[in-house]
């Protein structure tokens, strides 16, 4: 008889256990059927217009018309597909939530779902300075100057509110995303760039193109101003009228004369040795300890910029406009550049300011350089052996 009962026993155990097992597989089962049903889903969105659609007893609305006569799964919700393709969808089953934020992955809760998981954002400016502010923490950010999604995820440690500095006047945008995947609406901001008139210079502050700071007792005009550095040109020219070159063979700048020339480049220029000598010297110890060194092209024989020469561009125009040089040279103090002073003319309020006759640091020929003139023209065929004005150009960090 105790054999009998513990048989019994042991049936029923095993026979709990069976059943167990074959609800956890039956759940299991259902449970990536319903996953399987979404992903299918999710494929056929990809191939529709954006905007706002419905889940109505397992197959999709748009303004109340059947889309196909598809069945996806036993359930109802919305989903919404923006401007940029994103997709984002809730849908209720069973007691049971199929969720997929805009970027994340399809997920079965075991709950109802209540509907979209909004971002909301806020912002206040002030110069170069915004910060956001959110009740969802952690949040991360991209910003374009266009409204079209793209650019990179950027991930910051914040406290309270997410402050950022950033140096690109015009319209931007930026979305945000929470650990899910959910994105916020784009939000639409514009930096306000200080425009000034001889101020005494603020690292902190983002300058317009064309204002003037005064820095070491000079006044300088901003030629560019990002969150890293701020390059300036002397307002008024220095002192001393200079040449590239000289009418002197014996000599280790470049030269021309009816018996010989040794080509002119920035390396060997007699302007860029004074400027990094004499007028250097002028600056104080606090300014010389933040100038940042320009890269600049000496590829004398390259003619691959615009088929024109690329002698006297900095390396960082040279990557701009996808050019290619060869050779650089380094300098703490320059000359500008025709490609900076045709966007420092486009952008300055006051254009009386860069009014002068004065040195380019560009040749376009091997024995012809350039200059800039009184109307804000740019002449390309400077006799190099010509003593005309400088306006020395230094990059600082901020």
């Amino acid at each position: 008889m105790k054999q009998i009962k513990k048989y019994t026993i042991v049936f029923i155990l095993f026979t709990i256990v069976m059943i167990s097992i074959m609800i956890y597989f039956y759940m299991r089962f259902k449970r990536i059927e319903l996953l399987n049903n979404s992903k299918d889903l999710l494929s056929d969105l990809y191939s529709l217009n954006n905007g706002e659609y419905i889940i109505k007893d397992g197959y999709l609305y748009k303004d109340d018309k059947k889309i196909t006569n598809k069945y996806y799964l036993d359930g109802n919700g919305r989903v919404l597909i923006d401007k940029y393709s994103n997709i984002k969808f809730y849908i209720n089953t069973n007691n049971k939530c199929i969720y997929k934020s805009s970027l994340g992955r399809i997920k079965l809760l075991n709950n109802n779902c209540s509907g979209y998981k909004d971002i909301k954002v806020t912002y206040n400016k002030n110069n170069s300075v915004i910060s956001f502010s959110s009740s969802i923490k952690n949040l991360e950010y991209k910003i374009s100057n266009k409204n079209n999604f793209k650019g990179e995820w950027i991930k910051q440690d914040y406290k309270d509110n997410l402050v950022l500095r950033y140096y690109k006047d015009g319209d931007n945008y930026i979305w945000f995303k929470d650990e899910d995947g959910n994105i916020s609406d784009v939000m639409k901001f514009n930096i306000d760039c200080l425009s000034t008139n001889t101020t005494k210079f603020d690292p902190n502050v983002f300058y317009c193109t064309g204002s003037t700071v005064v820095l070491d007792d000079y006044d300088w005009i901003v030629v560019e101003d990002t969150n890293e550095k701020i390059e300036l040109m002397k307002k008024t020219p220095i002192s001393e009228k200079l040449s590239q070159c000289l009418n002197v063979v014996d000599n280790n700048y470049c030269f021309y004369t009816k018996e010989a020339n040794n080509t002119h480049r920035w390396s060997n220029s007699y302007i860029n040795y004074y400027l990094n000598s004499s007028f250097y010297d002028k600056l104080s110890d606090d300014t010389k300890s933040i100038i940042i060194d320009f890269n600049i092209c000496d590829d004398v024989n390259n003619f691959s910029c615009d088929n024109e020469s690329c002698n006297g561009y900095t390396k960082e125009e040279i990557a701009y406009n996808n050019w290619k040089c060869n050779k650089y040279t380094k300098s703490k103090i320059k000359i500008i550049s025709y490609f900076e002073f045709n966007t420092l003319y486009d952008k300055s309020s006051n254009k009386k300011i860069l009014n002068g006759n004065y040195w380019a640091i560009n040749s376009y020929e091997k024995d012809k350089g350039s200059s800039i003139q009184s109307n804000g023209e740019i002449y390309i065929l400077e006799d190099l052996t010509r003593k005309m004005d400088v306006h020395p150009v230094i990059s600082i960090i901020k």
